[in-house]
Formats: C-alpha cells, sequence, structure tokens
C-alpha cells in the first residue's frame, strides 16, 4: 500500500491546494522535461483530476474536471527524449483532458511543486529507473510487498453450497491457504491471512486486518452459486464508482473512525466544511480502483490459462470488503459452486493448487509493472 500511498499522497497535496476557492481552474501552461511534465494553474475553485495508463502505444491519460486551458494549441512535438507528444481535448462537463504519448512505459506519479501559483508535476519514470529508486540502497525504510487475502464467510456464515454439500467456506480456505503459500515463497512479498481457521469475521473487520497490516493488495477469494446448475467459470471483481460514493459517505460520516488515509492525517486539515476531505477521499478512490482493475486485469488472464472465465473482464460491484479507498482490492469468484462439475473441481486439491497458482502468477506480474515504493526486494 506504501507505492500507492506515495502517490495518493503527492496528489493529495496538489488537491488540497487546488480545492480553497470556490469554481474552477485554469491550466495556463504545460512544459516538458526530459522525465516529467509541468503544469501550472490559476484556480478559482475545486479541482478534480484523475488519470489512467494505456498501452498500443504507451500512454498516460489526465483528466482534469472543472477545467479550462488558456491555448489554443495543442502541443503535438513537445521537447523531451521520453515524450512522444501531447494532445490536449476538451470533453463534455467542463473537463480537460491530456493525452501523453510516450516511447516507453512508465510509472507516473504525481507531485505538486508551489501554491502560488499551483504548479503540478507528473513524473514519468520509466519502469528500470522506477525499479532501482526501490532497491534496499536506494530505501533504507524497505519493506517487502503485503497482501491480505481474505477467505470469503467462514463459521456460522457457510457460505453458498454444491449439491454435494460442498461448503463454500471450507473450498475457500483451503485455495487461500496455498495461495498464501505461493506468495510467502516468492522474495519481496508476503501474504496475511484475515482467517486462519473456520470462525466468523465481520466484513468491515477484514478491511481493518488489511490496514493494521499496511497491505499493498486486499484480495478476497470466493465461489459462486446460482439457480442454473450449468453456470460456470471463474469472476474477477472491483469495486464500483457506486460503491465509491457510499463508501466516502461513509467516511465523511464516521470521520472519527476514519482519520488517516494513505499517509494522510485527515484530522489534521484545517477543514472545517469536510471539503477537503471529500476530494482528498475521491482522488483516493479513483486510484484504488484505477490499480484494482489492473490487478485484476492480471488476474483474469492468469486464470484464463487455466480455466474457464464467466465474465472475459474485470466486472465492478459494491461488495464491502472492496471498500478500502487506499488498497488496491479485488473479489474472485473461484468458480460456481453450484455446478455439480464446478463443485467436484473446487473440492480438488489439485485444481485448488491450479487456481491459486494462476492468481499468484496475476499479482506477481502486477507488481513487477508496478512495484511499490518501499519494496525490500524485486519482485
Amino acid at each position: 500500500m506504501l507505492g500507492l500511498r506515495f502517490i495518493l499522497c503527492e496528489m493529495f497535496l496538489f488537491c488540497f491546494a487546488i480545492s480553497l476557492n470556490s469554481f474552477a481552474a485554469i491550466l495556463s501552461s504545460i512544459k516538458s522535461h526530459q522525465d516529467s511534465i509541468d503544469f501550472e494553474f490559476s484556480t478559482k475553485g475545486s479541482v478534480k483530476s484523475k488519470y489512467f495508463i494505456g498501452e498500443n502505444p504507451h500512454r498516460v491519460v489526465v483528466d482534469f474536471s472543472n477545467t479550462e486551458y488558456s491555448h489554443n494549441d495543442m502541443i503535438t512535438n513537445p521537447n523531451s527524449p521520453s515524450i512522444k507528444k501531447i494532445k490536449v481535448t476538451k470533453l463534455k462537463n467542463a473537463t480537460l483532458r491530456l493525452v501523453i504519448e510516450l516511447k516507453q512505459k512508465v510509472a507516473p506519479n504525481f507531485v505538486a511543486l508551489a501554491y502560488a501559483p499551483y504548479k503540478l508535476r507528473l513524473n514519468l519514470l520509466s519502469k528500470v529507473k522506477q525499479r532501482s529508486l526501490n532497491s534496499p540502497s536506494a530505501n533504507k525504510a524497505a519493506r517487502p510487498v503485503v497482501i491480505v487475502i481474505d477467505a470469503g464467510h467462514g463459521g456460522k456464515d457457510p457460505g453458498a453450497h454444491g449439491p454435494h454439500l460442498t461448503k463454500e467456506k471450507n473450498i475457500v480456505l483451503e485455495i487461500a491457504r496455498k495461495l498464501k503459500a505461493q506468495i510467502d515463497k516468492e522474495k519481496g512479498m508476503r501474504a496475511v491471512l484475515t482467517r486462519q481457521s473456520d470462525y466468523y469475521i465481520s466484513l468491515r473487520k477484514r478491511l481493518d486486518i488489511a490496514r493494521k497490516n499496511n497491505a499493498d493488495l486486499f484480495i478476497s477469494i470466493h465461489a459462486d452459486a446460482f439457480k442454473q446448475p450449468n453456470s460456470s467459470g471463474v469472476s474477477v471483481y472491483a469495486l464500483s464508482q457506486s460503491g465509491a460514493t457510499s463508501e466516502a459517505a461513509h467516511w465523511l460520516a464516521e470521520k472519527e473512525n476514519y482519520s488517516e488515509l494513505g499517509d494522510i492525517n485527515l484530522n489534521s486539515l484545517n477543514d472545517k466544511n469536510g471539503l477537503v476531505r471529500e476530494v482528498l477521499i475521491d482522488l483516493s478512490q479513483t486510484a484504488t480502483i484505477g490499480a484494482s482493475l489492473h490487478i485484476g486485469e492480471q488476474v483474469l488472464k492468469a486464470l484464463d490459462l487455466v480455466t474457464d472465465l464467466h465474465y472475459p473482464r474485470v466486472e465492478q460491484a459494491r461488495f464491502v470488503v472492496l471498500k478500502s479507498p487506499d488498497i488496491p482490492s479485488i473479489l474472485i469468484e473461484t468458480g460456481f459452486i453450484s455446478n455439480p462439475s464446478e463443485e467436484k473441481n473446487l473440492a480438488s486439491l489439485a485444481y485448488q493448487t491450479k487456481l491459486s497458482m494462476a492468481i499468484f502468477k496475476g499479482i506477481k506480474q502486477y507488481f513487477i509493472d508496478y512495484p511499490p515504493n518501499s519494496v525490500k526486494q524485486k519482485v
């Protein structure tokens, strides 16, 4: 979680600086450098930003809400060895979009440079440079990637059951244990189980375990069920935007119990009307959902090599266990226990191992592509 927190902390500073006035912002200049781009704003109000990473070609897309650009030029040929071109377009709903086409894959992060005028830097470090910054010699506070694995249900909550009365809670615990064993064997990675055996844990308690362990990733393992016995295949879920909105409201209502977001102490903010807190939570959720979708895609791709998929892409839903605003989280439905054939597979130790190995491969690939900023060793 530290890697995501590092990015969010830098984005928080920017968001905090430009969200204090009233209505709109103007992006007054864009300057490209070797591995970064500087943005300068004049602002009259709250600005929300989000970004996502694309491939074919490599690019970073940044959206600034309620923002205008003060120039008409589209900046097609920046003076930079790592940036091919930058295109600025105005979308609907007063959103300003920057498409930054790159010459190689990068690990982007934001940092605020100044507040008067407001200046924001988007660093575009290549994967090689990013990994070198994460080496033990470069970071004395290094630690392993922490993955919290949540075996769904347990104790008084058996979950679904198959036609031969196989219980979901037992199947998912075995898969979770096997996944933990795979992760713990990998240098630079460590796994934590939310439950070690057959007992009940509330959904919020599962999220608390992830926070207390400084998790970089939360994975909830389940088995699906449906009235049609021929339903089959694996599914991967990330949080939906509606789920994020309801969780933001929860954090705002329970502010005394939710005081830390990434590396930000929310209670230390001079924020009488709660506007800054609301913007920071929204920004954090946007980045976290994006990371969750990336992780889910890698896991789904790996699972597709060993079993059938129920959905060909990562789905989004409002599951409570996915609602940590600053910990990337996915939920995996490992198959339909209500399907007699899949129930038999899910009860098989060999099949459980096959699933856990595929999930691990997807996780590992994600952290190779996007390593946190304080990992102990190269993953």
